[in-house]
């Protein structure tokens, strides 16, 4: 099955970086840009993960390297992003400075998503395991001439 970028769908987006990929999810909003929840660290106002929402630019980001479909149908534009906002915030990001923490958070957000109804969740374990696979293959699309690699998760409906 062929993915084609939806805006109104949900993505587990995949960062390239030195060590392994950083992790958010990305609702879509159009064709250029979405709306990124992920927590991250900015070392020179804390040493610990917090919560952000952002907008992220789709083409033209030489680090989003992959985008993993987990939602089958568009989420109407108006609600989702306070929806998933609010049900984000409930998810407290870890009181610490380990690397890595950023894809247990994303998970956790998409169980969340799923015990709301908005996402169809088969398995959240193997989930982990296929976006952190899918992210690391997609190294080569870490650039800003290439659009994010697209697929669709096996564990989401």
């Amino acid at each position: 099955m062929t993915t084609k970028y939806t805006p109104g769908a949900l993505y587990l987006a995949g960062f390239t970086q030195a060590r392994s990929p950083h992790i958010g999810l990305l609702f879509a909003k159009d064709a250029t840009k979405g709306t990124l929840f992920h927590i991250r660290i900015d070392r020179q106002t804390s040493s610990h993960w917090q919560f952000q929402r952002r907008t992220q630019l789709i083409t033209g980001d030489m680090f989003l390297s992959s985008l993993l479909r987990i939602t089958k149908e568009p989420l109407a534009l108006d609600i989702a992003e306070n929806t998933i906002e609010k049900i984000a915030l409930r998810i407290p990001p870890p009181e610490n400075g380990d690397f890595g923490e950023c894809a247990p958070w994303a998970l956790e957000l998409v169980q969340a998503l799923y015990e709301e109804g908005i996402v169809e969740l088969l398995d959240v374990d193997q989930l982990g395991e296929e976006v952190d696979s899918f992210a690391k293959e997609s190294r080569a699309y870490a650039r800003r001439d290439k659009f994010p690699n697209l697929a669709t998760s096996n564990f989401c409906r």
